[in-house]
């Protein structure tokens, strides 16, 4: 019986050292840092683009492909800014960064953010870290 009970402790211990060690998912979504826009005349600007990007752990090139893809409008990388040869709404490009998180960030099994992108031919695999899950996910064309 002794044996027993020494298992179920050393059990418990492991399981709250387990928990300890997780990051819990809402502490998890206030770690995506969130996007710094600026609406001038005929353009818009993401001020922390390159943050953001680093942040996230993608080369900045493929979150801007992602962006100027997804509203259809002409843009560059300027630095640590990301300038749109339009007018949007900051509502809108959160919307936009949004589906990007959800689609080439956001581990759909574990829904950590601590994930990579491989590139096997056009397709990119998201690999989280965290649960070692492999998703494949379409490239932007």
């Amino acid at each position: 019986m002794s044996s027993g009970s020494n298992y179920d402790e050393l059990y418990m211990k492991l399981l709250d050292r387990a928990y300890t060690l997780i990051t819990p998912r809402i502490q998890r979504r206030q770690e995506i840092p969130r996007l710094s826009i600026q609406v001038q005349p005929k353009k818009t600007i993401i001020q922390n683009f390159r943050d953001v990007a680093q942040r996230l752990n993608r080369d900045p090139t493929h979150i801007a492909r992602f962006f100027l893809k997804e509203l259809a409008l002409p843009g560059s990388i300027d630095g640590n800014t990301l300038v749109l040869y339009a007018e949007r709404s900051p509502r809108t490009l959160e919307a936009v960064y949004e589906r990007y998180i959800k689609f080439y960030v956001e581990c759909p099994v574990c829904h950590s953010i601590d994930t990579y992108l491989e590139r096997d031919g056009r397709i990119y695999v998201l690999v989280c870290t965290a649960c070692g899950a492999r998703t494949p996910r379409k490239g932007i064309s």
